[in-house]
């Protein structure tokens, strides 16, 4: 066990540098994604010209994506995700590593609710 909690803390050694750490935070992690989720739908909104091969299989692509069977894992596995985020919110020597967790999952969910909207006026 000791060698899987030295192991994970040189990942998060690693995906967060001590200059970045104290910008890792929960308060600041939905900033950042509703931000990120703005510039991609409003750069979707402004491209209004797309190729036709292009348009045909972004369209099989979303008919697998919001498929039934689809959503309903990928809704699965965002709960889960969440749930374990906050299940190890006493864990303080994991929490950049959460708050990252956490901003992927916060991404996927508003990744998911972009694919819903129209992308062309």
């Amino acid at each position: 066990m000791l060698l899987m909690d030295s192991s994970i803390e040189k990942i998060g050694q690693f995906l967060f540098p001590e200059k970045i750490r104290r910008y890792v935070t929960f308060p600041l992690v939905p900033v950042f994604a509703v931000a990120l989720f703005s510039v991609n739908f409003a750069l979707s909104r402004l491209d209004k010209s797309a190729p036709l091969p292009e348009l045909t299989l972004r369209n099989r692509i979303l008919s697998v994506v919001h498929s039934p069977a689809f959503l309903f894992f990928y809704y699965v596995a965002l709960a889960l995700g969440f749930w374990s985020v906050y299940a190890t919110r006493t864990e303080e020597k994991y929490y950049q590593l959460r708050v990252g967790g956490y901003g992927m999952l916060l991404g996927g969910l508003l990744g998911e609710i972009l694919s819903f909207l129209p992308h062309h006026p």
